[in-house]
């Protein structure tokens, strides 16, 4: 299209705003760096709440909690992947105010953090609840449009619950970083400082715990062979057929629809294209299998109760190093730093990994709704337009076809999947310089210990064939397992290393098979490294190349910390 004087007019087409167009994106943010959440890449329709919901839930973080010197992130998509840039704070007068607002802003979180995540789970559980009482299949075409509309809302403010907690805690975190350093040397990837930071209980580790319980019962009830002898789908078929299979699965069931979280839980995080516990039982009872198959003890209580006696101790004998006059700063740091893992789990399950569960239920009711008027070809083909177009069909689906955009876009992104995306996007000459100009002054907790990370610093003298960053010390040996989906930890084997793109709340069980883990993102607060360190496994996260250059079967080594992994079999 041309516009005035012949001017290009730039068209957006999958998720309008935010499709990334080098030419303008480039020229405004200079950098854009892929974020690993996208990986695989991600549907339309999910891109489009993320982009904007995700968005927006950073920038209104910023805003609440006045960051020194970033104002949030804008985000784009392209080819189903993620990028990310930083909207930085340059000027030193303006950083210096937002110091002064910021500091009073945390207060609150240093006092209760506790109370106030609380009052914001219970916000979420009330909303989910609310979304849950709809009838779907009942609901005429304009209630579904209404219906559409709130999962918009429950997706606006959820993002928005997400990250104001998660940036209290990881600036303490960061602050706490920068200070250690500084005083003494310590540096978040040195055993001495983790030690301080973990031992914490959250409702997925008591999750984690039910299914452990769930497999003692099948073990009680005389089905251990049944759960060790079948995959998860068999399991769920040969249930039904005995006494004994039906009460188990009754009360397994009633456990999922009644727990608070119970089955309202994705697979995957990140996308709507992957069923829920309540669609798919088939999904956690693989975890039960699984501790019924290793037939082991729940060891995960007194590795937390030992975690957290090391914690008191660690904290008791770093206090020893700070004036009395400072002690309750450093102690108040201490403590909100290590809230950001017990929220790193829980954030996911109530924010993520439930709401997107509502989120899929009501896109999937629209999807058949759409499939029986002729609008689309399949339920799950809904997945493949973004909302503004959803919006326009769903109260006369009967007299639109929009199967022209729906096979246009699943086939771009079935092609999107055979090919990774860059890394990043950048005009700097190098993406050292581009980590140093357009991320690193951001001073974002997120985007430097979580998401993105910092830069692995490698040591020739070692002569290590990849390196990153240490997320839990320790040293590990075995085959390696690459994983990029949550299916595939399936074919994960006791004692093997996990090699990933990057985990979240969904894999944590995992965490009790494997003797380590390497994942190609993320920061010393990522997903993977805090669930390392709870679960004692030595963990290296951001190799950038772990999953290109390592194959499953091989063997390798890593020593986390010195943050460095060694092919044994080339």
């Amino acid at each position: 299209m041309s516009g005035e004087k012949g001017e290009k007019v730039k068209v957006w087409d999958a998720v309008p705003g935010f499709d990334l167009d080098p030419e303008i994106d480039l020229r405004e943010m200079h950098s854009w760096f892929h974020v690993a959440y996208s990986i695989p890449p991600w549907t339309p329709l999910f891109g489009w709440h993320w982009m904007n919901y995700c968005a927006r839930g950073v920038q209104y973080a910023a805003a609440t909690l006045n960051l020194p010197a970033c104002k949030g992130w804008p985000l784009r998509y392209m080819n189903g992947g993620l990028y990310a840039a930083f909207y930085i704070v340059r000027d030193k007068k303006e950083i210096a105010e937002r110091e002064v607002k910021f500091r009073e802003a945390l207060r609150p979180w240093i006092e209760d953090f506790d109370g106030l995540w609380s009052g914001y789970k219970r916000e979420l559980l009330e909303t989910c609840n609310k979304l849950k009482a709809v009838d779907l299949e009942k609901a005429t075409d304009l209630e579904l449009s209404d219906h559409h509309h709130d999962l918009k809302l429950a997706c606006k403010r959820m993002w928005e619950i997400h990250f104001v907690p998660l940036y209290a805690a990881n600036y303490a975190w960061l602050l706490l970083d920068q200070m250690t350093r500084e005083r003494f040397g310590i540096r978040d990837q040195d055993p001495v400082f983790q030690d301080m930071v973990r031992g914490f209980a959250n409702k997925v580790y008591e999750m984690d715990k039910d299914m452990w319980q769930f497999g003692k019962l099948a073990t009680d009830m005389g089905l251990e062979n049944l759960f060790k002898e079948n995959d998860a789908p068999s399991i769920l078929a040969k249930l039904q057929q005995t006494e004994k299979g039906k009460e188990w699965f009754k009360k397994f069931m009633s456990y999922l629809e009644t727990d608070e979280v119970g089955g309202w839980r994705m697979r995957r995080f990140s996308d709507f294209n992957e069923p829920y516990w309540l669609e798919d039982p088939a999904t956690p009872i693989g975890l039960v299998k699984d501790y019924v198959a290793r037939g082991v003890g729940y060891d995960l209580e007194s590795t937390r109760a030992r975690l957290a006696a090391r914690r008191e101790a660690a904290i008791a004998e770093f206090m020893k190093r700070i004036p009395p006059d400072e002690k309750d700063l450093w102690e108040g740091l201490i403590r909100l730093a290590g809230k950001a893992s017990s929220y790193s789990e829980e954030h996911n399950l109530y924010c993520e990994l439930m709401t997107h569960s509502f989120m899929r239920r009501g896109y999937l009711a629209m999807g058949r709704r759409l499939t029986a008027k002729g609008t689309i070809d399949r339920p799950e083909d809904i997945f493949m337009l973004n909302p503004e177009e959803i919006d326009r069909v769903i109260l006369v689906p009967e007299y639109h076809d929009m199967r022209w955009i729906t096979r246009r876009r699943k086939a771009a992104w079935q092609e999107w999947c055979t090919r990774p995306n860059p890394p990043m996007l950048t005009e700097r000459a190098n993406p050292m310089e581009a980590v140093g100009m357009d991320l690193l002054p951001s001073g974002d907790a997120m985007a430097i210990k979580i998401v993105l990370g910092e830069l692995p610093e490698a040591k020739p003298e070692v002569k290590a064939d990849l390196w990153g960053l240490c997320g839990c010390a320790g040293q590990a040996e075995g085959t390696a397992r690459v994983c990029f989906v949550y299916e595939d930890l399936k074919k994960i084997k006791p004692g093997e290393i996990l090699v990933c793109p990057s985990t979240n709340a969904a894999w944590t069980p995992v965490f009790g098979i494997v003797s380590g883990v390497i994942t190609d993102a993320g920061g010393t607060l990522c997903h993977a490294a805090i669930i390392g360190r709870e679960y004692g496994v030595p963990t290296i996260v951001n190799t950038r190349e772990g999953t290109t250059k390592i194959k499953s079967g091989q063997r390798i080594r890593l020593n986390a910390n010195e943050g460095a992994v060694f092919i044994l079999d080339q």
